[in-house]
């Protein structure tokens, strides 16, 4: 089953002290050709990397790491990052003494990002006597990598904060360099242009932000103050008018299906407003959507077809392994003209540099989410591009029809639920007559209160009747509920009378939003869909959240 593919939310770090800190380790030649290098914990060895390392003065703390009793009472979490040569993988070890010894061993890129362990996931050995090693094995004997490992405390445990990075100079010449190179591509001005005349003429406008985890805020804290988001619309009332009103939409670990199917709801606010200026942030959420670009332009066209023209800027966040989807959705950026903004090309290539602005360590809260640091790059370089196509020469607007690079089938998709029924269809609800409360929820906006996703549902309760939707229309998406508990099963879809799919609410261990195209047909009819439990499942529940309608 195709889908989003994006990661949950990250948990909040815990106060940590360094053992190791860019350590270099190379091989010690294995019978295989690899490269193994251990660096001994045993008895003192750990407490003594704490002290001088990690800066850890207090006796107790030092105590608890001379064995795994007192190790795993302190410590919730380790977090490892090995830079080495492009494309290389390593091979990280935690080994126990004892007849047999625990040996939790895990392979992570060798990309300078934190993979954080949590301890307590981990299968220990009753036969434990020990701390061994910390175990690197490479893929030759002639690799080399640079490492860092950091203890992550259980509550209750107090820890010097620590940075061992050097400050990162937002003002010097370097870092605007850095900024600049984020600058993909101007597009057309002349919607910009028009949305910062507006705004220095005192008029009230709106800048809204779509996206996934990132957009919500992950890895910023506290998150409404420091994602993105915030800081970009701080930066443009600074620079352009107060009179700046500011929406933010994101949430986590959904990809642009998601978000055309809730624009209007969270978005325009049912149609109570209108935006005038939208960034779209699904480059790195997307790597699952089932129809490869297609709903990624059709969201980003429904945005430019809004009533008052919108501006839309398409900016590309990264991912700790120099990722991002730039290069299936950059065409449709360049075919409509619209700005684009590539967070990758402006902090990836320094990674690596010895004169580096910026850390991967300092630039990412995990593999995946940016830190203040982070949201605040993102931010600038929103606001270089900005700025930029404020000083250009006006643009005219072109109202020639552009023709779709991959396909616009879902343009003018429409939000079906319990509260917005579709014109001319039929729900007959069956055993489906719950109301699902215990949803994805996130804070829109500056909210200090968190706002559920498709409240307006329908869950399975007890019973086996199908939900039955009876529709004229060309395209079907539907909206269900992921979930971690163990009450949701798997459901049957069927349409027109044959079996469709099984779906599994389950796969994704998180309670989060799953959008899935159902049909996609070139001429509208009507259809019969039914949902109810698959085979075995039938005394679990199942949420359907909503549907995507094309007539």
């Amino acid at each position: 089953m195709a889908g989003p593919v994006a990661p949950k939310d990250p948990t909040r770090k815990k106060p940590g002290f360094y053992v190791l800190l860019d350590k270099q380790v190379g091989g010690i030649p294995q019978d295989d050709g690899r490269g193994r290098h251990s660096i001994f914990i045993s008895s003192d060895r750990l407490p003594s990397f704490a002290r001088v390392t990690g800066g850890i003065q207090d006796e107790h703390i030092l105590n608890l790491l001379t064995d795994v009793a007192g190790f795993r009472k302190l410590v919730h979490s380790i977090g490892v990052s090995i830079s080495g040569k492009a494309g290389m993988t390593v091979d990280f070890s935690l080994i126990c003494k004892g007849n047999p010894g625990s040996c939790h061993r895990f392979t992570f890129p060798a990309d300078g990002a934190e993979r954080v362990i949590e301890l307590g996931a981990l299968q220990w050995s009753d036969a434990d006597t020990g701390l061994g090693e910390f175990r690197f094995e490479l893929p030759t004997v002639s690799d080399m990598a640079t490492v860092s490992v950091i203890c992550y405390v259980n509550e209750g445990f107090q820890i010097p904060e620590q940075n061992p990075d050097p400050t990162v100079d937002t003002q010097s010449p370097r870092y605007r360099e850095m900024i600049a190179r984020s600058f993909l591509s101007a597009g057309n001005n002349a919607r910009i242009q028009s949305f910062l005349r507006r705004a220095r003429a005192g008029e009230e406008v709106t800048v809204a932000f779509l996206g996934g985890s990132i957009t919500q805020g992950a890895g910023a804290v506290p998150l409404q103050e420091n994602c993105y988001a915030r800081v970009t619309c701080e930066g443009l009332r600074q620079r352009y008018g107060r009179n700046i009103r500011y929406i933010k939409a994101g949430v986590g670990g959904t990809p642009s299906e998601t978000g055309l199917m809730r624009y209007r709801r969270d978005i325009t606010r049912e149609g109570a407003v209108q935006p005038d200026l939208v960034v779209i942030e699904f480059a790195v959420n997307d790597a699952g959507d089932e129809t490869e670009g297609v709903f990624y332009e059709s969201l980003v066209r429904h945005v430019l077809n809004g009533p008052n023209h919108p501006a839309v800027i398409l900016l590309f966040a990264v991912f700790a392994d120099d990722w991002n989807l730039k290069r299936r959705l950059a065409p449709i950026g360049y075919r409509y003209q619209v700005p684009m903004v590539d967070v990758l090309e402006a902090v990836s290539p320094q990674f690596g540099s010895a004169d580096r602005v910026i850390t991967k360590r300092q630039y990412f809260y995990d593999v995946y989410h940016p830190s203040n640091l982070g949201h605040r790059i993102m931010a600038d370089c929103l606001l270089y591009l900005i700025d930029r196509l404020d000083n250009q020469q006006p643009e005219g607007e072109s109202d020639s029809y552009i023709p779709p690079y991959y396909g616009a089938d879902y343009v003018n998709l429409e939000l079906m639920d319990r509260k917005t029924p579709f014109p001319g269809a039929a729900v007959t609800p069956g055993s489906f007559t719950e109301t699902d409360t215990d949803l994805q929820s996130v804070p829109l906006d500056d909210d200090a209160s968190n706002t559920p996703m498709f409240p307006h549902n329908w869950q399975k309760a007890a019973g086996s009747q199908p939900f039955v939707l009876e529709a004229e229309c060309r395209r079907l998406v539907l909206e269900f509920k992921d979930s971690g508990s163990p009450d949701f099963g798997k459901a049957l879809v069927t349409i027109d009378g044959e079996k469709h799919r099984i779906l599994d609410p389950t796969e994704a261990g998180w309670t989060h939003c799953h959008t899935t195209v159902l049909f996609n047909k070139q001429e509208t009819a009507k259809h019969r869909i039914e949902i109810t439990m698959a085979p075995g499942n039938e005394g679990k529940t199942f949420t359907i959240l909503g549907f995507g309608v094309v007539r």
